[in-house]
């Protein structure tokens, strides 16, 4: 298994309005992605993990807001909190880090997209940096 969690760690998490309330388990593969979309999409670079679609369970309303060609981002339908980010045809699901109850147990694994990152702030913290998603990003 890679860098995360043990797979059978549940997390729970919610949107600023608490009108959608999630659950995961397994969350594991904790990325930041620097790319143009996912700051634009948050306002910064992105923090996010992944899991099997199966492995996650989501109540309340979800607007899901397409971003490229092939990803969308999924927000609560009041607030509009962005709380996930999913691939056309990938089994997985990424959960944006900062809606989480509790992060305790997900370490992260690296930087995608450093290429796109902006200029305001360095990466100094040692992790594997990639140009762009790496083969087994999120």
């Amino acid at each position: 298994m890679d860098a995360g969690v043990a797979d059978s760690a549940k997390h729970t998490g919610q949107c600023l309005c608490g009108a959608v309330t999630f659950s995961a388990e397994g969350l594991n593969d904790l990325w930041y992605c620097h790319c143009r979309q996912c700051r634009a999409v948050t306002g910064h670079f992105l923090a996010v993990c992944r899991t099997e679609r199966e492995r996650f369970a989501v109540t309340g309303d979800i607007s899901w807001t397409p971003h490229s060609g092939a990803s969308e981002t999924g927000r609560c339908a009041s607030c509009a909190s962005p709380l996930f980010w999913r691939r056309a045809g990938s089994p997985n699901i990424s959960v944006m880090m900062g809606c989480l109850d509790s992060t305790a147990g997900i370490n992260p694994v690296g930087h995608s997209f450093v290429g796109e990152k902006g200029d305001y702030y360095m990466i100094d913290d040692g992790l594997p940096q990639f140009t762009a998603m790496p083969t087994d990003g999120f």
